[in-house]
């Protein structure tokens, strides 16, 4: 259920799919998404997992809603099934921005700016993973009222050392205490249902690849798939709300470049018993090239990255194929950078903040040609992640043909003529349908822009006897620079 079949309607995965083809063949990412937009309560985490919930009747890959009055929410949105990233370019930068120029395009996704970049506020530095940008960055959406909260993995009053939890954090001292990473797996999709009660209505969303996937999906997956001639409106909106719903609480979504994170014994074994450094001592984890363990004395203990890789690699992270968080609105780094942090800004509304943040003066930025390691590293690890689920294919991803695009108007235009031929009126389909798009959701756009252009100077695909060419980083009035400070109504039009 990885790719489109060949039969000219893509597949629509459903609940027995996710079951079987994802979660009991090891590939599930345990983000929790299908838990959150269930509108039926048939799914729960059962340890790190999602299953059927405890007591429901029928084999544990059935479930009655879907095979009955039909659903399959959680399905649409499983980051592990079609569509999956390189078929939702279009949809994401293209819909969604329609009559926009989309930028560019690499092996690590469509961008418009890439550039370098370090907060000044030294807290935020101290404190955050490489450069501090995505705290500052928090903090200041929070402070300037951008944001209302935000969704992020901390390690806060409850948890076990090391062992963040996703948590909705609503005010600026709240998202500085949460900076940095653990490299241990925070579920952060399932902090979306607590927003409504929260009280958040525009929040930041910060999550690994896997998790900023199913925010994407639950955004841009056409609703008309819930549609059932025998099903009521009022169904129909409910399941609409649950699908649809927790991404209309996320104003900006920021994704987090990852290979690959690690099982809890990384830290319960090898680092607390065999190392003998107690977790609560420990106060910041890093991967430069190997595994980097600071304590509250100002000691760094290391392990060598393809030790920690071999012995305590999640096994889920290999079905992954996006390192860069390529469906994010900025994504964030600090591969092959020195307490500093690679941005690339891939949507309208990320260039729109970012503008109105580096004019608050509280980050300063160096374009990309200045930091040729880092470009070249995230090529390099790119490429390796892409190529780790499926052959290369055309264009920024290799020689093969393109991958088929998802496209919300012929979804809606084939659940129509479903219900056309099940005999439903006109009437009757304008209801379903006006339950389906809700109050802040229109009909899906019927074109998507073409494809982005490539990098300046990208020498393409290498001959079979060749080594691959590396494409140079590009100038600033290539997308090699921040956008510069803001001059215009910005991030404020995203969030009315």
């Amino acid at each position: 259920m990885n790719a489109p079949v060949n039969d000219g309607a893509p597949p629509r995965p459903t609940f027995k799919d996710m079951i079987n083809s994802v979660v009991d063949a090891g590939a599930c990412s345990e983000c929790g998404a299908c838990v959150v937009v269930c509108p039926h309560g048939i799914i729960e985490m059962i340890g790190r997992k999602p299953g059927k919930r405890v007591g429901s009747l029928g084999d544990h890959d059935h479930c009655g809603v879907s095979t009955g009055i039909g659903c399959d929410a959680c399905a649409a949105v499983c980051p592990r099934l079609w569509p999956r990233e390189p078929h939702l370019r279009e949809a994401t930068f293209g819909e969604a921005e329609a009559g926009g120029d989309r930028g560019f395009e690499g092996i690590f996704g469509v961008y418009r700016h890439i550039f370098v970049a370090r907060a000044r506020d030294p807290q935020a530095l101290a404190r955050g993973q490489d450069g501090g940008v995505v705290t500052a960055l928090l903090a200041w959406a929070r402070e300037t009222d951008a944001i209302d909260g935000a969704i992020v993995a901390a390690v806060g009053e409850g948890d076990a050392p090391c062992f963040p939890t996703p948590k909705v954090v609503t005010t600026p001292e709240q998202i500085r205490a949460s900076a940095g990473s653990w490299y241990t797996y925070s579920p952060n999709p399932l902090a979306l249902k607590p927003l409504k009660k929260a009280k958040v209505e525009r929040a930041a969303f910060v999550g690994v690849p896997c998790q900023v996937t199913p925010l994407r999906k639950m955004e841009r997956i056409d609703t008309t798939r819930l549609l059932r001639a025998g099903k009521s409106p009022t169904v129909h909106g409910r399941q609409r709300d649950c699908m649809r719903g927790p991404s209309e609480r996320v104003a900006i979504s920021i994704g987090l470049f990852c290979s690959e994170v690690f099982v809890p014994e990384l830290m319960t074994e090898h680092v607390a018993q065999t190392m003998g450094i107690p977790l609560d001592r420990i106060t910041k984890l890093n991967i430069k090239g190997e595994v980097l363990i600071h304590t509250r004395d100002g000691a760094v203990a290391t392990i060598p990255l393809a030790q920690a890789a071999h012995d305590y690699q999640r096994p889920e992270c290999r079905h992954c194929g996006d390192f860069a968080a390529e469906l994010a609105d900025i994504s964030c780094g600090g591969v092959g950078t020195d307490r500093a942090t690679v941005v690339v800004l891939r949507t309208e509304r990320g260039v729109d903040l970012w503008r109105e943040f580096e004019a608050s003066g509280r980050v300063e930025v160096w374009p990309i040609q200045e930091h040729k390691k880092a470009w070249n590293i995230l090529q390099r690890l790119a490429r390796k992640q892409r190529e780790q689920i499926a052959p290369p294919t055309a264009g920024a991803y290799g020689t093969a043909p393109a991958p088929v695009q998802y496209c919300a108007a012929e979804e809606a235009v084939r659940a129509r003529q479903a219900l056309i031929l099940a005999g439903c009126s006109d009437a009757e389909i304008d209801e379903r349908l006006h339950a389906l798009r809700g109050v802040r959701e229109g009909a899906p756009a019927a074109a998507a822009l073409g494809p982005a252009h490539p990098i300046p100077g990208d020498p393409g695909e290498p001959a079979p006897d060749e080594k691959r060419k590396l494409p140079p980083p590009p100038a600033p009035h290539e997308g090699g620079a921040s956008p510069g400070p803001a001059a215009g109504a910005g991030f404020a039009r995203w969030t009315k």
